[in-house]
Formats: C-alpha cells, sequence, structure tokens
C-alpha cells in the first residue's frame, strides 16, 4: 500500500489496486504475457502519469530490488519517472527511519527478508 495522506481517497484507492495490477503482470502470475497486455490492464487503472510515477517510486524503493520490472512496466505505461525518482526518494527515507535495510549500491539490500543485515537468519546470534 503506497502512503499518500495528501492525495484524495479516491486516487489512493486507484493507486492500491494499480500496485495490484502492476504487480500481477510483472513479478506476479501475469508476468510473462506480452508487454501491451500488462501495459493495457495498467492503463485500464489509470493512465494519469503522476499516479503511475508515484507507484513506480515504490518500485523502485524496493529495499530487495525484486521489483525493477514492475518499474519498466509502469514507465512504458507512461509513468512520470521525474514523480517515480522523488517518490522513491521519500519511501527510502520512510523504510531507513522505520529500520528497514536501504538498497545497496549493487541495487539489492543488505540480506533478505528474514535475516538479518548480515545475512544471519532471524534468531540466530553471531
Amino acid at each position: 500500500m503506497v502512503y499518500m495522506p495528501s492525495l484524495p481517497q479516491p486516487q489512493r484507492l486507484l493507486l492500491a489496486e494499480l500496485a495490484g495490477i502492476a504487480n500481477r503482470y510483472s513479478i506476479g502470475e501475469g508476468r510473462g504475457l506480452p508487454p501491451e497486455v500488462a501495459i493495457a490492464a495498467v492503463r485500464a487503472i489509470t493512465d494519469d502519469p503522476v499516479l503511475l510515477g508515484i507507484q513506480a517510486g515504490v518500485a523502485m524503493a524496493d529495499p530487495y530490488g525484486v521489483s525493477q520490472p514492475t518499474v519498466e512496466l509502469l514507465q512504458a505505461a507512461g509513468a512520470d519517472m521525474t514523480i517515480a525518482r522523488q517518490h522513491a526518494t521519500e519511501v527510502r527515507e520512510r523504510l531507513e527511519r522505520i529500520g528497514i535495510a536501504s538498497s545497496s549500491a549493487g541495487g539489492v539490500a543488505e540480506g533478505r527478508p528474514g535475516e538479518h543485515g548480515d545475512g544471519r537468519p532471524d534468531g540466530e546470534r553471531g
């Protein structure tokens, strides 16, 4: 879910729906479908470049680096990538404030879900 209290509720609901559709067609069960099918599905939710950019920014901020296909789909659907970069910065800052690892220089976070930043499984002491 995208945390955007400044947006009106109808736009926040569109972003939630957009997140689901974009993920379905980029990293979920629809990822093997032709790009034009995925783009059409995204645009059926919205073709607003700002909303597409906000959602692309969320995907860009993914601390585990698995959402690049989502970014690419939203960009192909018309996302404003300036908005995406700005929003990604905001999302990364929020994630860091709550203690979620940020992306390393290679685009993949330190560790994986269920691991500490040093790669140790949860519950394992070093």
